[in-house]
């Protein structure tokens, strides 16, 4: 079964182009770059990462390290300290130009190479060699492996930059850069050449999205409040002269590089990294903005659709061998579930249903492929309609294998609004409906088909293992009554009134809470009997008892079991004996669920699908 999130990426692939824009060319090495090269990876808060094209293709980070190494100097520095030396305002500029504040002297921003450079400097270490290790040791934290320079492209920036070296002395003239010149530029163009793939990318921006934490290695990068700073800057910055359109189209913090990548960050829930070396005309992958600009649409990726609990839509699944309907099964129905319940599974939702809390269910259930999915959303607050979207195609891809996706979803939010989406989807109004429907359901897959039995009297499991004789006493003693849907047979407090065997219709049981509602405790259905618990409860019947359908029963009364006990007490005793079997098998499969169940959200009141 695919995954509905890597189909969706490789169709966008196919129809965000890639011809337009060219490489750059004052680098040297970065004008030798395939122009046709590509790659895109989607990686998630919790680790996940999702690639299409060659992601595995290392190229020079260039200026997307810069949101990185500004983030490691405001751990140095502090936020004020960086502050002294560089802006945060956008410069409306482009990345190169040979600029600074006209109050303050100062770079405008640590996007822009000025601010880089500036940036770069504020680093601790006691020497250049130092810094820089520093330097590398982080952004190979926020990879989550360690990261190289590629020494022949840092070699052929250094011999042709001389454009940033005039920025540098620019800087040291009006006191921004306290040491050497060369020193600092050189430590800017090092960290420029390390080299990196767009899984790394994927998995550096993940990092911010996470609040500084690296998804896969679990290590603390940066502190959130940092994190806050740096994602601000890249959000009103990052994109340099073309960050307004950035913002309002896209609306995740960004940056790109002139080798051509570009990340972007949409905090809680994703880090995105696309890389195509064709640029525009503000140095940016022409085909990278398109695909941006497309998913940020499609996904409902913009920084301004706020939900909360995005990154863990699952908040529990589990199978159907660790929780079973209240529904009452005949025995070799029940062996036939003991067998095979493992193949339904329900995933019980809650929070915000984004892009990234439907992702993280999609993923769950195409990892665990469950025969039946049963989605449980009572606990979802908001539904994005990328949701949706991403669910319909996970159910059509169940389909595609013959399995089968349902909900449960009583005020019908995921299924009634969805238009085309969902709309022909099974919906249940409680959770035990739809487990009920599952243990049906693979009934009649796995060679179980849910029945009647013919002969409800012959067929029931007290039973087994009565004489010839004694089934013939105890059918003859029994009365065949006509149930209308609605009618209580027995209410609570009610004397032993006998052992009501079900021919046709079904039955509930229930009680009343604290509340004083009632709340059902076992559906049950032809072939199976109640009134017998009375027995050990005093002879007094606890529960309510009523008819769910028109239905028909098989009633052995109590002075009818009083009569048999004195005139057939061999046929009393086979009786007695068949109860309590039947009693023991009762309380010991109730044990064995209860030991192993997973308790649901919520408890169902009603069983009514």
């Amino acid at each position: 079964m695919r995954n509905p999130v890597q189909q969706y990426l490789e169709t966008i692939v196919e129809q965000c182009g890639g011809t337009e824009g060219s490489v750059a060319d004052y680098i040297p090495e970065l004008a030798n770059a395939d122009p046709d090269r590509f790659a895109m990876c989607l990686a998630t808060v919790d680790g996940f990462v999702y690639e299409v094209g060659d992601a595995d293709a290392r190229y020079t980070i260039q200026s997307i390290s810069k949101p990185f190494t500004y983030g490691l100097a405001l751990a140095d520095r502090g936020i004020a300290g960086v502050e002294e030396k560089v802006g945060v305002e956008p410069s409306g500029e482009g990345f190169n130009e040979i600029s600074l504040d006209d109050r303050t002297h100062h770079p405008d921003n640590p996007m822009i190479n000025a601010g880089a450079i500036a940036t770069a400097s504020l680093i601790e270490g006691t020497t250049p060699e130092e810094r820089f290790g520093r330097l590398l040791e982080h952004l190979s934290a926020y990879a989550g492996r360690e990261l190289t320079v590629d020494e022949g492209a840092m070699t052929s920036e250094i011999e042709t930059a001389h454009r940033n070296r005039a920025i540098a002395h620019m800087l040291k003239e009006f006191d921004v850069l306290e040491g050497d010149p060369e020193e600092s530029l050189q430590q800017y163009i090092r960290q420029c050449s390390i080299t990196v793939d767009t899984r790394d990318l994927a998995l550096m921006a993940a990092t911010l999205a996470n609040g500084g934490i690296q998804p896969r290695t679990g290590e603390a990068v940066l502190e959130p409040a940092l994190v806050q700073q740096v994602l601000s800057v890249m959000t009103t910055c990052g994109m340099y002269d073309a960050a307004g359109d950035w913002v309002s189209v896209v609306g995740m913090p960004a940056k790109s590089g002139v080798s051509g990548g570009i990340i972007a960050v949409l905090p809680g829930q994703v880090g995105l990294a696309v890389f195509s070396p064709r640029l525009d005309e503000h140095g940016t992958s022409a085909r990278g903005v398109a695909l941006c600009e497309r998913m940020s649409q499609d996904m409902e990726m913009h920084m301004m659709h706020v939900g909360r609990g995005s990154r863990a839509a699952v908040r529990t699944s589990y199978s159907l061998d660790k929780w079973r309907s209240r529904r009452s099964r005949l025995p070799e129905e029940e062996e036939i579930l003991d067998r095979v319940s493992h193949h339904a599974r329900v995933y019980e939702l809650h929070g915000d249903l984004l892009f990234a809390g439907a992702e993280s269910v999609v993923r769950a259930v195409i990892r665990d492929a469950p025969e039946l999915a049963i989605l449980d959303v009572r606990l979802v607050d908001e539904i994005a309609e990328v949701a949706r979207v991403a669910l319909a195609a996970m159910r059509a891809e169940l389909r595609d294998i013959d399995a089968e996706c349902v909900l449960v979803d009583p005020e019908g939010r995921l299924a009634e609004a969805s238009g085309s989406h969902l709309h022909d989807t099974r919906v249940f109004r409680t959770l035990d409906a739809a487990v009920a429907w599952g243990e049906a359901e693979l009934l009649r897959r796995h060679g179980g088909l849910e029945r009647r039995p013919k002969d409800a009297y012959e067929d029931h499991p007290l039973l087994d293992h009565l004489s010839v004789d004694a089934r013939v006493v105890l059918r003859e003693a029994m009365r065949s009554v006509e149930v209308a849907e609605g009618t209580v047979v027995l209410e609570p407090g009610d004397p032993f009134a006998g052992i009501h065997i079900i021919v046709s219709g079904r039955f509930v049981s229930r009680v009343r809470d604290r509340e004083g509602d009632l709340m059902t405790l076992v559906t049950l259905d032809a072939g199976n009997s109640f009134g017998e618990l009375a027995l050990g409860t005093d002879d007094s019947q606890e529960s309510e008892i009523s008819a769910a359908t028109d239905a028909r029963l098989l009633v052995l009364s109590a002075d009818e079991i009083e009569r048999i006990t004195r005139e057939h007490p061999g046929v009393a005793l086979e009786f007695w004996r068949a109860m309590a079997r039947d009693g023991y098998r009762l309380a010991d499969r109730a044990l064995r669920r209860g030991t192993s169940a997973h308790t649901p959200a919520s408890v169902p009141a009603s069983t009514v699908e």
